[in-house]
């Protein structure tokens, strides 16, 4: 159920990889749900107590609290499970890396992945992009997880990534130091026996305290591996230098999630050539400065970006990419965050010539706080509130122009315009 969402559409592809006979279903059709068809998945629209005869086991988004599916499933007796629970269970009975942080998690997880795949691992890898994911033979399990709910307690990996720790879900977190709290409980979770890999940038991810052996990685001083913002970047561990590394996706965050990578890949045993090559052919992510196509001579990309930090990650890798002008189009995700969030927020969209604000893509809360998109673009310098896609794509109509580079940042579902100014609708 929910089957078009990113984490119970990774499942999905894993399950039909397996062999196994997959359905689903979600209120609207999309492009996820498209893909699940090709590989195999039947797909029905809309929700119906009956999509769960015949079945032996339901997996649910975790943004479905109740629905006649989810009654209709106990009363018979099939086995149900949450996307987190059923996430868990993979993890727990395999031999797995689980890569958890507020930002970066899901391009790490995806590179971690693509390197044991390179290795010869042959891994199942679990990435929240909606587009990654891939089933191995092997016991190797790589897994993106989620802090934002606080089932991350659930899963018991025997090594873990963590990028970093920040307040990006006020609708379950009072504040940061919750957060701390639920990594330092999912950390302190590992086996003896297994390892911990933590940003040394962060300082909340740099103090959790493991019962596993514990590395760091990252720009600072005194990490276990450490990396320089240049390309091709070094990467040293301790005093040596291991070599370098030659990395297609621009901006210093991503060279601090390929050290992340790097790190955990070496520790498992792979050399550092093998790892270095295929970081080398790594594609990036789905949805992460991700480049569409071209509109009236301007490169469009696309990015998931929806907190103050990724926002600033994103809008510093855009400025590395050629281009006369950078103008944006953002979609806040969540009034909850944008009303905690607002003053970082207003600081986080330095470097852009122009921003564009969409309406607050909801995903379901009601605005308790009554915050609007407009009260953000009127605290940008640059900003101006457009509300909807149509006047978003009328606003660029008279200014966008050759060489200028549009990027459209959100959660929601703003790849909709970029598809659209792109000419892929």
């Amino acid at each position: 159920m929910g089957v078009g969402g990113a984490g119970v559409s990774a499942l999905a592809r894993v399950f039909l990889a397996r062999g196994d006979e997959v359905s689903g279903c979600d209120l609207k059709e999309s492009e996820t749900t498209s893909e699940l068809e090709a590989e195999g998945l039947k797909f029905v629209l809309g929700h119906n107590p009956e999509h769960v005869l015949g079945q032996d086991l339901l997996v649910y988004s975790g943004a479905i609290k109740k629905s006649p599916e989810l009654d209709a499933a106990r009363a018979m007796g099939v086995k149900v499970l949450s996307r987190a629970e059923m996430l868990a269970q993979m993890i727990n009975d395999a031999d797995s890396i689980a890569v958890a942080g507020t930002a970066g998690k899901t391009t790490v997880t995806h590179m971690v992945g693509h390197i044991l795949v390179i290795a010869g691992y042959d891994p199942t890898v679990l990435v929240g992009d909606g587009s990654s994911t891939r089933a191995g033979k092997t016991e190797w399990l790589v897994a993106e997880t989620d802090e934002s709910d606080g089932t991350l307690t659930l899963h018991h990996p025997q090594r873990a990534i963590v990028t970093n720790i920040e307040l990006d879900h006020p609708d379950h977190f009072r504040d940061v130091s919750a957060v701390r709290d639920l990594f330092q409980w999912f950390i302190e979770g590992l086996p003896q026996s297994g390892l911990a890999v933590l940003c040394a940038d962060d300082e909340l991810a740099r103090e959790l305290k493991p019962k596993a052996r514990k590395v760091t990685y990252g720009f600072r001083q005194g990490a276990t591996y450490r990396c320089e913002h240049a390309r091709p970047f070094p990467i040293y561990r301790g005093v040596d230098l291991l070599g370098h590394v030659n990395l297609r996706q621009p901006g210093r965050h991503n060279i601090q999630n390929a050290t992340a990578a790097a790190a955990m890949a070496l520790e498992i045993g792979i050399e550092f050539a093998d790892v270095a090559a295929a970081l080398k052919t790594f594609p990036g992510a789905h949805r992460r400065l991700e480049f569409l196509g071209l509109f009236q001579g301007a490169a469009v990309y696309d990015d998931y970006a929806h907190h103050p930090t990724k926002v600033r990650a994103t809008i510093e890798a855009a400025r590395e990419l050629r281009h006369r002008r950078l103008i944006i189009v953002f979609q806040p995700h969540r009034y909850s965050r944008l009303n905690a969030l607002m003053q970082d927020f207003t600081r986080a969209f330095v470097g852009a010539d122009r921003v564009f604000v969409l309406d607050v893509y909801s995903a379901g809360e009601d605005n308790v706080s009554g915050v609007r998109a407009s009260d953000l673009a009127h605290q940008l310098p640059n900003g101006l509130y457009v509300g909807d896609f149509t006047k978003a794509k009328e606003a660029l109509e008279e200014i966008v122009g050759p060489d200028d580079l549009v990027l459209l940042m959100g959660a929601g579902d703003i790849k909709k315009l970029g598809d659209d100014l792109a000419h892929k609708v």
